[in-house]
Formats: C-alpha cells, sequence, structure tokens
C-alpha cells in the first residue's frame, strides 16, 4: 500500500521587509490525493501586495475545492487549473480598483496538483516548483522576470543574473487588465520524488544545490521547510519567504 502523502510549509516575514506579503494555501483532504498547493507573493513595492496575494490564494482556494471533488481527465483538470489563474487575475485586478491604496497591486501565482502519478502546475511569476527525483532537483518552472528572459537570449549568463540590479522585475504577473495565460505543465512523478515551491525569498538566497542537498538530507517535510527558510534568514532574509513541501 502507498504511505500517505506528507506535506510541511512555513512563511516567514524575513529580517528586511515590514509585512509578509506571501500567501499560501494546501487543500488536502485525510492525507489523500489530489492535494494542492498554491502560493502567491505579492509585489514588493507596489500597494497592498499583501491583499493581491491573498485575493488570489482565497479565489483559487473557493475554485479548486469545487473542482478537486470531481474526477477528471488531466487534459481537463490542466484547462481548469489555466482558468482558474486567469479568473483570479481578474479578481486581483478588479481589487486594485477598490481603493486608492489599492491601485497597481499585483502577485505571482504559482499552483501545483499533486496527483498519483502527475504533478499539474499553472505558474505566473517567480516563484518556483521543484521536483527532486531519484537523486536529481529539477526546477519545473521558468521565472517570469526581465532577467530570465535576457538569459534566455543569451545577453546575460546564469551566473550574472543572480547579481543583476534589476533581476526581481517581473515580465507577467496577476493583476492585469489583459487576458493573462499562465505556464500549464504536467510533471510524470513516482513514489519516493520529493517536491517543493518556494517564494524568491528562499530561492534567491539559497543555491540550487544547498536546496538539492537539503531535499536529499531532511527526512520530512516540516524538516525540509524549516531548514530552507532558516538558511534563507541566514543569508540576510531580505524578502518574505515561504517554502512548500511534500514527500510522494
Amino acid at each position: 500500500m502507498r504511505d500517505p502523502l506528507t506535506c510541511g510549509a512555513r512563511t516567514h516575514t524575513g529580517l528586511v521587509r515590514p509585512k509578509n506579503e506571501d500567501s499560501y494555501a494546501i487543500l488536502n483532504q485525510d492525507g489523500g490525493l489530489p492535494t494542492a498547493f498554491i502560493l502567491a507573493d505579492g509585489m514588493g513595492g507596489h500597494r497592498r501586495g499583501d491583499l493581491a496575494s491573498r485575493i488570489a490564494v482565497d479565489y483559487v482556494c473557493e475554485r479548486l475545492k469545487q473542482e478537486l471533488a470531481i474526477a477528471r481527465p488531466i487534459a481537463e483538470l490542466s484547462r481548469q487549473l489555466a482558468d482558474t489563474v486567469e479568473k483570479a487575475n481578474v479578481k486581483v485586478y478588479l481589487g486594485s480598483l477598490s481603493h486608492d491604496q489599492s491601485l497597481g497591486m499585483g502577485t505571482t501565482l504559482t499552483l501545483a496538483v499533486l496527483l498519483p502519478d502527475h504533478i499539474l502546475i499553472a505558474h505566473v511569476g517567480d516563484c518556483r516548483a521543484w521536483l527532486l527525483h531519484g537523486n536529481d532537483l529539477h526546477q519545473l518552472t521558468v521565472d517570469h522576470t526581465l532577467v530570465q528572459e535576457m538569459v534566455n537570449s543569451g545577453s546575460l549568463t546564469e551566473a550574472e543574473s543572480h547579481q543583476h540590479p534589476r533581476r526581481n522585475v517581473l515580465t507577467r504577473a496577476l493583476g492585469v487588465p489583459e487576458y493573462l495565460q499562465p505556464d500549464i505543465l504536467t510533471i510524470p512523478v513516482q513514489h519516493g520524488d520529493r517536491f517543493l515551491v518556494s517564494s524568491d525569498g528562499m530561492h534567491n538566497l539559497v543555491d540550487t544545490m544547498t536546496i538539492r542537498n537539503a531535499m536529499r538530507r531532511e527526512k520530512t517535510p516540516d524538516e525540509l521547510v524549516d531548514t530552507l527558510v532558516n538558511l534563507a534568514l541566514e543569508a540576510g532574509g531580505d524578502d518574505n519567504i515561504t517554502v512548500l513541501a511534500a514527500y510522494l
């Protein structure tokens, strides 16, 4: 019999920011599958980033509680995730119009649904989803940032991107009036794989090899998220930090 899914989550304001603009949720019924991870990072420097991320997460939770209660083919569930993110963008945008203090607010959103043999991901922004399969760590998502576009075009190296002054400039985020299309990924998984979602407050300060070693070493998801948040704090904690983990 397959062992039950185990999950862990931790968020921290960090050592510099006055408030935590990350919001997250885990939808997990009785330790079973499907389970959903939802992480939104309110855009720093914008008004009410905390409100934007909470609107997005609350809306996705409301939708997914209905969608995940019905068994669906993977292709249909992927379309539902895309539609959910697109409508979450509308919710955040309309929320930004409700008060002068909210004008221009926005958020990233990374949504993952864990199934027995696959993980479905809908992604906008620069949070990241990771999968440890055996000893190999795979970054599943691609950042929607100006610096990532420069790396893709060859005008900037990966090493240079870590220190670039505009590395946090997003090219895609929720809270815009235009139609927003998320990246949709379908990733095959096996029992024994380890899955992680992180906000940039963690992975901008903790290098990939250290993340891989922690995912291999820590015996439980709770231990893993505590380790990674503490490593980010030790490295300066200059942003909000959120980490979600599951051992499949």
